[in-house]
């Protein structure tokens, strides 16, 4: 089967599908005007890797099984829209196969099977493992409400059926299958929500009611990124959904419910860690500009700043280094990079990233909320004045600082921006979680012995520590 061009992309999408933004229902996501442009992203995408070679495919689904491999991923989907990014949700299936197959061999099977469907087709998947989860202190089975957690509500002969919901599902209503996994590990008793399928975004029961960060405003020039790169939300409800046993990879094994969100949470973070070098980069550069434009460049504590976003950068782009040099196989010859540091990287990227935003901001100043819009620069009446006072330094036109300001405004301190700052953190798992796993994967064993070697106690002999590569 070959690939998919954009505009058949488009019209895979009118396929009685139900899907909600401000209340109104849409048949056709391309044509709403706030899901407009967010469908052109992902019909680019279509467009820009189209193969007609019935044996062509993204590379979103290659299953990386080298160093090689996992590059020619990365590049391929740093070229790629969004919900290139949330097939995390196949590699995830394809992570823990194994670990599967030896509950119930058909479960490795379907999922292989799956994912070769979907890479044959050229289909987009989502990422839905976020439950509502109600009162949080509570298990799912405590809930006042059961469908507080997607849970099984009926088995049958052929597959089973599904209720409850799925929150912060990026791309859901433009992507074609919506991947469940359980949100958490679950204990004996809570069977029902130990649940793994994939379901058709066409399916009966299934609706999803959606928000994006796609600008209101008509203008599309001042928003030089989000009118490009926005992307909706979708919030899946599922209402007595039937599954059917091809589509289900985990139904009621508890002691593996974990393992799918903790397989979905590395490869979701590695997408994030592995162009966060870039991303910083792009940071560093911006407020470059922007200091050079207001000649400021050359001044000591501009310098200092842009110094530390730079050491920023650099070890953002050391972690993910550090994951591939590590990186692991499964039983499967699937390669994985190294979950200690895409979850340190994560975090320290997560940690920093607001304060590297704080460092442009204040490079920028106040002008890069305040600056007239690129309609003020083109009005006949005005245009002259603003030419003449916003003009830049370093031989910068008023036409490219103003282009600027608008950038970063429209990446850090809009309604794109807001988005970024908060999926930043909370994408993958929040801070918490990137603790956690790189507490469980750290050898903590090992550190207290070099402690107690430096010491002198437990049975080991004191030795001299080393600091900076001198002894003391």
């Amino acid at each position: 089967m070959p690939m998919m061009t954009g505009d058949q992309y488009r019209a895979s999408l009118v396929d009685g599908r139900r899907c909600y933004i401000d209340g109104e229902l849409v048949d056709d996501p391309a044509s709403h005007p706030l899901l407009a442009s967010a469908v052109t992203s992902v019909a680019a995408t279509y467009d820009r890797f189209y193969d007609p070679d019935p044996q062509a495919f993204h590379p979103m689904y290659l299953v990386p099984r080298s160093s090689e491999d996992m590059q020619r991923r990365v590049e391929a989907m740093g070229h790629s829209d969004i919900t290139a990014g949330t097939t995390a949700a196949c590699m995830a299936l394809v992570e823990v196969a194994p670990a599967l197959g030896k509950l119930r061999p058909e479960y490795r099977d379907r999922i292989y099977e799956f994912v070769e469907a979907c890479k044959a087709a050229d289909l987009r998947c989502s990422e839905a493992i976020t439950d509502a989860k109600g009162h949080r202190r509570r298990r799912p089975s405590q809930q006042d409400d059961p469908d507080f957690y997607v849970r099984i509500v009926d088995r049958q002969r052929d597959g089973i059926v599904i209720s409850g919901s799925k929150m912060h599902i990026t791309g859901a209503p433009l992507v074609h299958e919506q991947v469940v996994l359980p949100t958490k590990s679950m204990k004996p008793g809570e069977e029902d929500y130990a649940v793994a399928c994939s379901v058709p975004t066409n399916a009966e029961g299934l609706t999803i009611v959606n928000t994006t960060n796609a600008p209101r405003g008509d203008d599309t020039r001042h928003f030089p990124i989000s009118h490009r790169t926005n992307m909706p939300e979708g919030l899946l409800i599922f209402d007595n959904v039937f599954v059917p046993n091809e589509r289900v990879f985990l139904d009621g094994e508890t002691s593996h419910a974990a393992s799918l969100a903790h397989a979905l949470g590395l490869w979701e973070r590695t997408n994030a860690v592995a162009y966060s070098g870039s991303s910083a980069d792009r940071l560093v550069g911006l407020a470059a500009l922007l200091a050079e434009m207001s000649g400021a460049s050359d001044r000591a504590d501009i310098r200092d700043l842009l110094s530390e976003m730079a050491i920023f950068a650099t070890m953002c782009r050391a972690g993910w280094e550090a994951a591939m040099k590590n990186a692991t196989v499964n039983e499967d010859g699937t390669l994985s990079p190294a979950s200690i540091y895409i979850s340190a990287s994560k975090y320290y990227n997560a940690e920093l990233h607001g304060k590297m935003i704080d460092i442009l901001h204040d490079i920028a100043g106040a002008l890069l909320v305040t600056a007239p819009t690129v309609a003020d620069w083109e009005n006949e009446e005005i245009g002259a004045d603003i030419r003449e006072q916003l003009g830049g330094q370093g031989g910068y036109s008023a036409e490219e600082r103003l282009k600027l300001l608008h950038y970063v405004r429209d990446l850090t301190a809009d309604t794109y921006g807001g988005w970024i700052a908060v999926t930043e953190s909370l994408a993958g798992g929040g801070q918490y979680a990137q603790r956690l796993v790189t507490l469980r994967h750290y050898d903590l064993n090992e550190a207290k012995r070099l402690a107690k070697r430096a010491v002198g106690i437990g049975g080991e002999l004191a030795e001299a520590p080393q600091a900076a590569g001198v002894v003391v």
